[in-house]
This record gives structure tokens, C-alpha cells and sequence, in this order.
């Protein structure tokens, strides 16, 4: 025993290593977080043959399943997951489960609990295996394994007893809200893919968040408006004023409005004031930039929302608070900084959304 530990301890063994007896293909299963799901690409978020991105970075953000979570049901002792990804350099600013692992949670007492983590492998080579959970009794439990946050997700298999079963399991939610904005929606960053603010405020209120997320790249385009005009859903929420300068906002701002009150006339449509950036506190050039922007959102904000009864602004800069302590690099959350967002922002979207019968 003081051997085994050992080895642990020095590498040689690891708890995480994979050793599941059957294993199942997770595209056979309930995938919730898509707007429109992609033939032969069961984890991208958006059908790239559908719609057309000059920009190769929000062409492959599109393949990255950010609040894209798999539904099943198993009565297994352990879960595992083996599964591929592309091989890309990790972030500095975001973990390494964030990026290319999951975590799965299970619903207990009608409450979806953390369970598990899976641990991803070498960044080089895009091949991982892990056990998620172990050690568990052969109740028949519903559980939700959130996607890699930051990484194309090529393959995916769930790993089980060699005796248990796995099913997929219905969606729990039965509204659905689309969240469309930059790297806050996104996730960065956030410790792992289901602390990222949607994924979070969807377990909280039974209201499916579907993280749109393009990390700095959501900045009025066209094309997104099209997406989004085209997207089924009860309401749409805009983290939209975080990447564009204000320049863009004023040149693309009113266009796109409209393209949307036209296509969801009887549709919540909520826009988010971006966070004022702590890099701003003591660089002066930033403070510039994000002020005018801040102020530049907050003004025509406030006229769209006289213009058109379905158009909401939710102002205020500060919800990450204004110590700085709620950011890991100036820019974006941490878990503190999204938990003081959610405190700040969720009453607000609820209570919008009941006026829509959106509960």
C-alpha cells in the first residue's frame, strides 16, 4: 500500500487513468447547447456550411462545444470518458480543464451536484483518457457532462461497467435562451466549462442559457445578426458591447437591433452593459477606450429601448465588483467575478423573462 502511494504521488500511477469496461459513442445521446447542429460534427455549436465567417477564428469558435453539455442516464459504478480533441497551445489565462476537459454534474434531489472532472491530456497530442467518477452505488443516476470549453471536439466516448446501462436522458429544460457576446459569455475564464456564467444561470433556474460565446469576435457583425434572426428560442441576451470599439458600436449597433426586432417581434431581446476593465484603473489609454465605449452603449442603449417594447438594457459596469478582485487578468472573470455578475444580472433577466411567461 505505501508502494502504490508512492507511485502516485511520483507519477508513475494515477488515479484519473481510464479502465471503463464498455465504452459509448456520447453523439448517440441528448446533446443540449447547439443552435443548429452541424451533419457530421455532433458538437459544434453553429452549422458553418450554413453560415459564412470571413474570420477563421470565429469559423473554428463555431466547432467549440462552449455550454454544450451530453444527457444520459447509468446505473454504473464509474464513468469515464476517452475522447479527441484538435491539438492547440493552452491559454494562459484559463485552466487546462477548461479548455479541453469536462465536468460532469448529477442530479440529486432535483439539484444538478458537481460529481467529477475529467483530466486531459498531453496539449500536443489531442488524445485523452480519464475516469470522472468512481466508486458509486448502482442507483440509476441523470447526469450532464459539460464539453470542452476552449478546443474542437473531434470524438467523445462514455466508459461504464461492463453491466450497466446508458441511456440518454430528455432535456430538463423546457425555455431556452440564446446568450450571445465575447469571451465573458464564453467562459474565460472561468475554472472549468460549467462555472461559465449560462451554463451556471441555466442550473440555477431550470432555463436553458445557450452560450453563443465568440471570444473576441462578437462585435456587431452581420452575419451574427443573421444567425441569430434565424435562431428559434424564447428570448436572446447580449453580452454585445465587450469586444467592439465605439466606432463599431455606433456604425453597427442600430442595424442590428432592428435586424433582430424584425425577425423576434414578441421575443425578450436583453442587452448587457460590458464590465468596465480593470486594465483601465491605471493605463490611460485603456480607461479612454473603455469609457467612451461604456458610454457610447449606455447612450444608444438607452434610445433603442424607448424605440422598441421587446428591447431591454440592463446598465451598470461594476458586476464584477470594483475592488478588482472578481478578474484574473484585468479582462476576464474568475468564479468570484462571474459569481458577483450572476448576482447582480440574474434577478434582473428573470424578472424580464416572467413578464414573458419565461420561467
Amino acid at each position: 500500500m505505501i508502494k502504490h502511494f508512492a507511485l502516485i504521488a511520483a507519477g508513475v500511477l494515477s488515479l484519473h487513468t481510464a479502465t471503463a469496461q464498455k465504452y459509448v459513442d456520447a453523439s448517440t445521446l441528448t446533446i443540449i447547447g447547439r443552435t443548429c447542429p452541424m451533419e457530421g460534427h455532433p458538437y459544434y455549436r453553429v452549422d458553418t456550411t450554413r453560415y459564412h465567417f470571413d474570420n477563421a477564428t470565429i469559423r473554428r469558435y463555431c466547432g467549440y462545444p462552449a455550454g454544450v453539455a451530453v444527457l444520459f442516464t447509468t446505473d454504473s459504478r464509474r464513468i469515464e470518458a476517452r475522447w479527441t480533441t484538435t491539438p492547440r497551445n493552452y491559454g494562459w489565462n484559463m485552466s487546462p480543464v477548461l479548455q479541453r476537459g469536462m465536468d460532469l454534474y448529477i442530479r440529486k434531489d432535483g439539484i444538478w451536484t458537481m460529481a467529477g472532472a475529467s483530466r486531459p491530456g498531453p496539449e500536443a497530442t489531442g488524445r485523452h483518457s480519464s475516469a470522472i467518477i468512481e466508486h458509486m452505488d448502482r442507483e440509476t443516476r441523470e447526469c450532464m457532462l459539460y464539453l470542452p470549453t476552449w478546443s474542437e471536439l473531434l470524438t467523445l466516448e462514455i466508459g461504464v461497467d461492463e453491466d450497466a446501462s446508458v441511456t440518454p436522458l430528455a432535456s430538463p429544460y423546457k425555455h431556452r435562451v440564446i446568450v450571445f457576446g465575447s469571451s465573458i459569455t464564453h467562459g474565460a475564464s472561468a475554472s472549468r466549462p460549467g462555472m461559465a456564467y449560462p451554463a451556471r444561470m441555466s442550473r440555477m433556474t431550470g432555463i436553458e442559457f445557450v452560450n453563443l460565446g465568440y471570444s473576441g469576435n462578437s462585435m456587431l457583425q452581420p452575419e451574427f445578426a443573421r444567425l441569430l434572426a434565424e435562431t428559434d428560442a424564447d428570448a436572446f441576451l447580449f453580452d454585445a458591447f465587450s469586444n467592439p470599439s465605439a466606432a463599431m458600436i455606433r456604425d453597427r449597433l442600430d442595424a442590428f437591433v432592428a435586424t433582430l426586432v424584425k425577425a423576434h417581434p414578441d421575443k425578450p431581446l436583453i442587452f448587457m452593459q460590458t464590465h468596465w476593465h480593470a486594465a483601465g484603473n491605471f493605463n490611460k489609454e485603456a480607461a479612454q477606450f473603455h469609457r467612451e465605449r461604456i458610454d457610447t452603449a449606455d447612450r444608444m442603449m438607452r434610445r433603442l429601448a424607448k424605440q422598441y417594447d421587446n428591447v431591454y438594457f440592463l446598465d451598470g459596469e461594476w458586476y464584477y465588483g470594483k475592488d478588482s478582485e472578481g478578474t484574473i487578468d484585468c479582462d476576464h472573470g474568475s468564479d468570484l467575478g462571474y459569481d458577483r455578475m450572476i448576482s447582480e444580472r440574474l434577478p434582473r433577466i428573470r424578472k424580464i423573462l416572467r413578464k414573458y411567461g419565461i420561467r
